[in-house]
């Protein structure tokens, strides 16, 4: 199941409030583009920035817009394990297929404590867990052993890694290895990444596909020419506080506003101009990319 292109949405926004209209329209563009799930309530979703009202619409939103056609999963945040705890089962309610699960950001814990921290959330739940290692914000690395521990664990079931660094080093796992660094999406295929969790997803998940499809089929020189050829697109998405760039350039087509919510600011006008000639790039791409 944890396999693929997945879409970390993002949370639309107009005049300060959650544009769920534009969510709908969203995720039924992307569940109609052949990605493999969704993943609601992401750092790309500004998740941290949202109430709990706010968080419950638009999981409810995206979960009745995609029932049936791709799974979604809910993203958890914080630093008290117990508040994960009870997030898990205030959210499960609704119809998502797991939950992406990262560290307690800001305390630090040892190994230890982080297994105890996923433990806790695995009993909590019988739906499927994804770790997620992003230790450039939590502040703490799930090192390769605390990794093999918890695939142990009957719904821990993949992980989404972040540290491109220590790619080589996680593969191969006994859990799915799923990619959460844009730019360095083949390293990760090559290190045995069944897919990712991109937000570029919401600009080439063709493209995307196109890479994955070719590394899975044994033709890694064509998949490397391909993704250097776009790659200086997904390192521009990020050279604003995510999801600022995503959100600029859906907006250039009038797919959604590019409003974001502070402390967060919208992309600048400069890297708007850059978007256009990235987008005018992709198009071009497009036409001599290799079908999947």
């Amino acid at each position: 199941m944890f396999e693929g292109i997945w879409l970390p949405i993002v949370t639309p926004l107009r005049d300060g409030e959650v544009d769920i209209e534009a969510l709908e329209r969203l995720t039924d563009e992307y569940a109609s583009r052949g990605i493999s799930g969704i993943v609601a309530l992401s750092t790309t979703g500004e998740a941290a920035l949202l109430s709990d009202v706010e968080r419950v619409s638009v999981l409810r939103a995206i979960t009745q817009v995609a029932a049936g056609r791709v799974p979604v999963i809910a993203g958890l945040g914080g630093s008290d394990t117990r508040a994960f705890v009870q997030d898990v089962r205030a959210l499960e309610k609704w119809n998502v297929a797991g939950f992406l699960v990262p560290a307690p950001s800001y305390v630090c814990p040892d190994q230890a404590g982080l297994a105890w921290h996923f433990g806790q959330i695995a009993r909590a739940t019988s739906k499927p867990l994804v770790l997620y290692d992003v230790p450039h914000r939590t502040g703490v690395s799930i090192e390769v052993e605390t990794v093999r521990d918890l695939a142990e664990v009957d719904n821990i079931v993949a992980i989404k890694a972040c540290a491109s660094e220590r790619f080589q080093a996680l593969g191969p796992l006994p859990i799915s290895l799923l990619c959460g660094t844009d730019e360095a999406f083949l390293a990760c295929l090559e290190a045995g990444a069944t897919g990712g969790i991109l937000a570029s997803a919401h600009i080439c998940p063709d493209l995307l596909r196109d890479v994955r499809s070719l590394v899975m089929a044994g033709y890694g020189e064509a998949a490397s020419r391909l993704f250097a050829r776009f790659k200086s697109v997904l390192r521009l998405l990020f050279a604003a506080p995510n999801p600022s760039a995503i959100k600029a350039m859906l907006a250039l087509d009038g797919t959604i506003s590019p409003e974001t919510r502070m402390p967060i600011r919208p992309a600048t006008p400069a890297l708007v101009t850059q978007l256009e000639f990235a987008r005018a790039l992709l198009d071009d791409l497009r036409a001599v990319a290799p079908p999947h």
